[in-house]
C-alpha cells in the first residue's frame, strides 16, 4: 500500500512539473516545445501550459500579386498544430471522462500566437483549442488529449 501511495504521489509531482497554469493566450513555441490550451474563452488567462506538445508550424509564401513583386518574410502565412496526451489524476482537471472542451476564435477575441525556432512570431485569428478526457489507468487517473490548431497567422 505504501508503494502504491508513493507511486501516486510521484505521478502527481511529475504532473505538476509538466502541466502548470500560466497567464497568456492560445500559443505554441517551437524552441521551448510548449503550448497553451485555454480552459475558458471569456478568460484566456484560465489555461493550461503543457510541455512537449510536439508543435509544428508551417509557413507558406503567398503568390505575388504581380510579376516582379518582391516577397519578404513579413509576407509569410503560418499555420500550426500542437498535440499532447497526458495521464493525470482526476482531481487535477474539472472535466470528467467522456467530456470535451472545444473553443475557437469565435468564442474569444484573443488571437493564437505561433513562435518559430528562429523567434519569428505569427498571430492567427483563426484557431481551435480542444481538450478531451478519457478514462485512464490506474484508477483515479484520466487520459487528457490536448490539441491546438492555428491557421492563417501573419507575422507580428
Amino acid at each position: 500500500m505504501k508503494k502504491m501511495f508513493g507511486i501516486i504521489m510521484f505521478m502527481i509531482f511529475v504532473h505538476l512539473c509538466i502541466i502548470i497554469p500560466v497567464s497568456a493566450d492560445p500559443r505554441m513555441e517551437i524552441n521551448d516545445n510548449f503550448c497553451h490550451f485555454i480552459l475558458d474563452p471569456t478568460n484566456t488567462d484560465n489555461e493550461v501550459f503543457v510541455a512537449n506538445c510536439r508543435a509544428e508550424i508551417t509557413t507558406i509564401v503567398p503568390t505575388p500579386a504581380a510579376k516582379g513583386d518582391m516577397v519578404t518574410c513579413e509576407n509569410y502565412i503560418a499555420s500550426g498544430f500542437g498535440q499532447v496526451t497526458k495521464m493525470i489524476p482526476q482531481g487535477a482537471i474539472r472535466l470528467k471522462p467522456g467530456e470535451t472542451l472545444k473553443f475557437t476564435n469565435e468564442n474569444s477575441e484573443t488571437p493564437c500566437t505561433m513562435v518559430e525556432s528562429n523567434g519569428r512570431a505569427y498571430t492567427s485569428n483563426s484557431w481551435e483549442s480542444i481538450i478531451k478526457v478519457d478514462n485512464g489507468k490506474p484508477k483515479g487517473f484520466v487520459k487528457v488529449h490536448y490539441m491546438l490548431f492555428c491557421r492563417d497567422g501573419v507575422q507580428q
